[in-house]
């Protein structure tokens, strides 16, 4: 089996109580810590797929009273500053793909305005840089990582409504297909 890394953005407290039941949940290969109002738990965990080992984390996560699960990193939306992290490049080189003055062009547009700085799509972002530099993409953690965000953002938003039963349908039904 594989060994994945990622870590959960998880909602509630970390109590002596809580983090003696995530323990007893299966959570003995996380560190946690704490930020302000939420808490983080970096996983090493060993399964197939990483969908399982995060799925799994969650579930493990979310069987302790109070807590729930808001998001998992790294994310699939990124900065241009994260960009150049993740490729291994400064900051500068990645304005300049993004312009244009370096590469082919044709740099994924952004995702998201909502801020001074744009968000780009991480998986589309990797693609690009595998085509430039001539080497096979790895999409598939940023992918499956991108899903798995966008089905706890949907869950978070709509618990407690009349449509979460909706919602849980229509993943399940997403899924099988």
């Amino acid at each position: 089996m594989a060994e994945h890394r990622f870590t959960l953005t998880i909602g509630g407290a970390l109590t002596d109580e809580r983090l003696d039941a995530l323990y007893e949940a299966g959570c003995d290969d996380a560190t946690f810590s704490t930020k302000g109002a939420l808490s983080f738990g970096d996983f090493d965990r060993e399964a197939p797929v990483l969908i399982d080992a995060v799925l799994s984390a969650v579930a493990a996560v979310e069987s302790v009273e109070g807590l729930e699960v808001l998001h998992v990193d790294p994310d699939e939306l990124v900065y241009a500053s994260e960009i150049a992290g993740r490729a291994g490049r400064t900051r500068a080189s990645i304005g300049h793909l993004i312009s244009g003055v370096r590469g082919p062009g044709d740099f994924p547009p952004p995702a998201h305005h909502a801020t001074r700085n744009p968000l780009w799509r991480w998986s589309e972002v990797e693609a690009w840089l595998a085509r430039y530099e001539g080497r096979d993409p790895d999409t598939e953690r940023s992918l499956a990582l991108g899903a798995i965000n966008g089905a706890l953002q949907a869950r978070h938003a709509f618990r407690g409504s009349s449509e979460e039963e909706a919602l849980k349908r229509a993943v399940r039904q997403l899924i099988a297909s």
